[in-house]
């Protein structure tokens, strides 16, 4: 329950997309600020055995206020910046876990809890899109794992829509993997063996839809596609080989 109440907490503070931060050039505003609130919904799935796939109703939340910011599950600090490319400071939470009654398969198995990981992530963009790559590791020491992140995104404009593809590939240390995805040997049961999850590479894509309304309202839309990496899927406690993670709301900017 502690882990489902955390979750709802965490998407109030921390809803709004990262694709919503970015600037007509792709990067994120530095010398500005805004404030920005309105209703949405997140639907969220989860890879491990016998969970459904959670629906979250949110108020949605984006702040910027000089070189700080909150967007999309993060919190971050413009470091430093030039005509083309910035480098950030940032803090993210880290929504994997569960708890054992999520899930009847998970009977037995002890609760893998979120985490907060911080590091760094430099941008480049260009007419051509924006390109980023970050690192981050565990500030809590839950997982004690690390996370490497390369990504690419490409914003094209119609009217007043925003469309903006995604594609990328995330690399997990197996500190991380097998924290959340591994079977301890007091954990195992019959059916379920004992499980050490290896360092995962995993691929992405994304496309999300903002629509500009007016001068205060806009709405917007998205969804991100996971592949997962086979360290990830063939642990006896994971069923898909995918997750899915689907956003639909609308803001209203102050």
């Amino acid at each position: 329950m502690a882990n489902k109440i955390l979750v709802i907490l965490v998407m109030i503070l921390f809803s709004f997309p990262a694709f919503a931060a970015v600037d007509e050039d792709g990067s994120q505003p530095d010398s500005n600020s805004t404030f920005s609130i309105g209703p949405g919904v997140v639907l969220s799935s989860k890879p491990y055995a016998g969970m459904d796939t959670k629906v979250y109703p949110i108020p949605m939340i984006y702040l910027v206020m000089g070189r700080f910011y909150i967007s999309g599950g993060a919190a971050g600090y413009r470091a430093l910046a030039d005509e083309n490319w910035t480098f950030d400071a940032i803090a993210k939470w880290r929504f994997d876990g569960y708890e054992e009654d999520d899930s009847d398969d998970l009977d037995g198995m002890h609760e893998r809890r979120m985490s907060i990981d911080i590091g760094g992530e430099f941008a480049i963009s260009g007419d051509w899109g924006t390109i980023k790559t970050s690192f981050v590791t565990d500030s809590l020491g839950r997982h004690d794992g690390q996370e490497l992140r390369l990504s690419y995104a490409k914003p094209f404009n119609v009217e007043k829509l925003r469309i903006t593809p995604s594609a990328g590939v995330v690399w997990q240390s197996n500190n991380l993997t097998d924290y959340y995805y591994g079977v301890r040997t007091d954990e195992a049961r019959a059916g379920r063996p004992a499980y050490n999850a290896g360092d995962a590479i995993n691929w992405f894509t994304g496309i999300y839809a903002n629509y500009q309304h007016d001068d205060k309202w806009s709405f917007i839309g998205g969804i991100t596609y996971y592949w997962l990496d086979s360290e990830i899927h063939d642990s006896p406690i994971v069923s898909k080989s995918h997750t899915i993670s689907i956003l639909a709301g609308a803001m209203y900017k102050f």
